[in-house]
């Protein structure tokens, strides 16, 4: 994809914060593409307004924050299909923790009961 299409998609993205589904998707695509062939230098310095507050020029750390929010925004993430296999999982997470906290507390009482043994002959 070409720059200057790429540039015109963020402009309008910045600017008016509306992108069509495909046209986000495109400038995702074209965004990453820039990021992978390491030319994404092209569009520093970019000149666009934002609402009341007058004309910016695109800086590398608002680039980046901007492409998360793209890519947040407009990509297709796996997880977001599996919505019931990750409730599934969430019950094995909270389980796994309880039962290492059962293994710490198990450690601690049998320390205990050994040094009382220990101490009182009992």
């Amino acid at each position: 994809m070409e720059s200057r299409t790429v540039r015109k998609l963020l402009i309008k993205y910045l600017e008016a914060d509306r992108l069509t589904e495909e046209e986000g998707e495109k400038l995702l695509a074209g965004l990453e593409y820039l990021i992978e062939s390491n030319e994404q230098h092209l569009l520093l310095g970019m000149k666009y307004n934002i609402d009341g507050e007058g004309e910016r020029l695109l800086s590398q750390e608002a680039l980046n924050g901007f492409y998360w929010e793209i890519y947040m925004f407009y990509g297709h993430h796996e997880e977001d299909h599996d919505h019931h296999h990750d409730e599934d999982h969430e019950g094995e997470d909270v389980s796994g923790k309880r039962a290492w906290l059962f293994v710490l507390l198990t450690g601690v009482i049998v320390a205990v009961v050994y040094m009382l043994i220990r101490r009182y002959y009992l």
